[in-house]
């Protein structure tokens, strides 16, 4: 993106503002993403331009009328960490393109993994504070913008129908994977029945390690980013989906199947800071299944890869042939090892 475009945009937020600098960042998949710097009022600020996928994320204007609520009950409440939000609370439409400004967290830094393990402790703490901050949210003033999400019986369905229409090559091929499956459906049936009868809260539904921000010197858990995907849920998918990508040190993508075991102790980790700022608001039945939300959204995810792949790799971005069998196989072998703990 060039200076030029860039001041169009950014003129809209900051009628004074004069665009200095404009840099890329490579960090996420989906939204294109500018740190930009603007002088306004002899004061020079970083934010953060974002170009939204409305392929994506169609229900955008939902999903920021969704932002906007959850936005206005954080700003009174205790919430201790950065929640960046969009500038002026709106999104501009410039050449069929939909953008926001939202404030640059100065000095933070971002992870791709878990580089310490302690990281997973400090991302768990403020997942849990957001939890804690929220619990009395009416989340009836929030759509549901990406419908059905952690529906697991919708996904067990999906891959039945993926395996009646299969090439019976890869059919074959994941035969096994198929069966082995088939006998974990409780799982995911189980799963479906506690999302029922759980507490609706507000969930993040995307807490990876890169949507938390750290502090550059300490490390310590700075804000949560990220917010597209804020709706109404359980703690089943925010602790779920912790479990699973900060668990796996090798990571999704990796073929390394047989060494491929939750590390035990970044789980511990999860379970006991999430709780160290949430367990007053939490009932017994969603600190019983803390860890199981872990297992169920693993198998959940390998069900997804492996749909995919009978699929001939129609969802998710492959770079080489049979990677979805590769994923798929890899969240199988992590469910495995979850279930052990």
């Amino acid at each position: 993106m060039e200076l030029i475009q860039s001041q169009k945009i950014v003129s809209q937020f900051f009628p004074k503002g004069k665009v200095i600098q404009i840099k890329e960042s490579d960090k996420g998949l989906i939204n294109q993403t500018f740190i930009v710097w603007v002088e306004n009022n002899f004061t020079l600020k970083k934010y953060i331009l974002q170009s939204v996928n409305t392929a994506i994320f169609q229900n955008y204007k939902l999903t920021l009328e969704n932002i906007i609520e959850v936005k206005k009950a954080i700003t009174e409440s205790s919430f201790s960490y950065s929640f960046p939000t969009p500038i002026d609370n709106r999104y501009i439409n410039i050449s069929s393109q939909v953008w926001r400004l939202i404030p640059f967290v100065e000095q933070s830094i971002c992870f791709e993994k878990i580089r310490d393990k302690k990281l997973a402790f400090e991302a768990s703490v403020c997942l849990g504070s957001f939890y804690y901050v929220l619990h009395n949210f009416n989340t009836g003033k929030l759509h549901e913008t990406l419908p059905d999400f952690h529906n697991a019986n919708k996904r067990y369905n999906q891959l039945e129908d993926a395996i009646t229409s299969a090439e019976e090559e890869r059919k074959i091929n994941a035969f096994h994977l198929i069966e082995n499956i088939k006998k974990e459906k409780e799982v995911l049936i189980k799963f479906d029945i506690l999302n029922k009868v759980l507490p609706k809260r507000v969930c993040h539904f995307d807490t990876k390690i890169s949507n938390f921000l750290f502090d550059k010197e300490t490390n310590k858990a700075k804000a949560l980013i990220d917010l597209d995907t804020l709706m109404p849920g359980t703690i089943l998918s925010d602790i779920g989906d912790m479990i699973r990508t900060y668990s796996n040190p090798l990571g999704e993508e990796s073929s390394d199947l047989d060494n491929i075991k939750a590390d035990k102790e970044i789980v511990n980790l999860i379970i006991r800071g999430f709780l160290k700022s949430s367990e007053e608001i939490l009932n017994q039945n969603e600190k019983l299944n803390l860890i199981f939300a872990g297992k169920s959204i693993t198998l959940m995810q390998s069900v997804r890869f492996l749909t995919d792949y009978l699929n001939n790799d129609v969802y998710y971005k492959t770079t080489y042939k049979d990677q979805n069998w590769v994923r798929a196989q890899n969240q199988w072998y992590l469910y495995c090892s979850l279930k052990e703990i």
